[in-house]
């Protein structure tokens, strides 16, 4: 449905930090209330945030999983790399605005002067909580310091059907409510297509949470500075629809931090 800016309050933050390790135990020993599984059988994929589900056999679900720190209504980790600055950001409510380009931009400066991404797998991915009433309006990109533009989610025209990301208000008029975001991120391993190339072959209504190639290979990244401004940039080109992006992060592998006990971002 469309309708014109809400308000609301959004939290942007930086998560790098390793997994967790299972103990391969079947019996609940780690304290989340989830049985551990079997590190021997259990077969990993990517963890999802709010399905009660231990996706990636760590023996933690949901909040308890590291992976899942700052994102969605998950707290940000505060061991490790996970000790970023939360940095409060501009609300990034995406109204009805046919041609209208929201932004939102995390400023780090935890990495040494000059460093530069050296391997498209040293950038673990962007996680955002979102919801919107038709992902076909959108067109969802992020720009790395030195000005190079990954397209995340492309605009493929004014057509098609309607497509939900988490679960949205459709029916709020011009007095818009945030409906129910869902984790979504764009990663360099990720298994399923690009966001409407996923939708056209499978043809689902409701975009399920998860992981999704990005349009734009990630290898385009390799060269940028790490330092400075990441910003994400959605923009809404076609009418009627809104939607709200509650909290997004950027991962990096920990490994590329030299000093992963102070990391600071702006």
């Amino acid at each position: 449905m469309k309708l014109c800016l809400g308000s609301i309050s959004l939290a942007l933050l930086l998560v790098a930090c390793g997994p967790s390790v299972s103990d391969g135990m079947s019996d609940d020993t780690t304290g989340d209330d989830a049985p551990d599984v079997d590190a021997s059988t259990c077969v990993a994929t990517d963890e999802i945030c709010d399905n009660s589900a231990d996706e990636d056999c760590d023996g933690f679900v949901d909040c308890d999983d590291v992976d899942c720190s700052g994102f969605g209504s998950c707290p940000s980790d505060t061991t490790g790399c996970g000790e970023a600055d939360l940095t409060e950001g501009e609300p990034l409510a995406l109204p009805d605005g046919v041609g209208t380009s929201y932004e939102s931009s995390i400023n780090i400066t935890g990495f040494t002067d000059g460093q530069f991404l050296e391997a498209a797998t040293d950038f673990l991915g962007i996680c955002v909580n979102m919801e919107h009433s038709w992902l076909r309006d959108l067109q969802i990109e992020m720009d790395c310091p030195s000005g190079v533009t990954l397209i995340l989610q492309e605009f493929l025209g004014q057509t098609g059907s309607e497509v939900y990301m988490g679960t949205p208000n459709d029916t709020d008029g011009t007095d818009p409510v945030p409906g129910v975001g869902a984790d979504y991120c764009w990663t360099p391993t990720a298994a399923n297509l690009p966001m409407l190339e996923y939708v056209n072959s499978t043809g689902v209504h409701d975009l399920p949470p998860g992981d999704y190639q990005s349009v734009t290979a990630m290898e385009a990244l390799v060269g940028c500075t790490l330092n400075g401004p990441w910003t994400i940039r959605v923009t809404d080109l076609w009418g009627i629809d809104n939607g709200f992006i509650f909290s997004w992060g950027i991962k990096f592998d920990p490994g590329i931090v030299e000093d992963c006990d102070d990391w600071p971002v702006e």
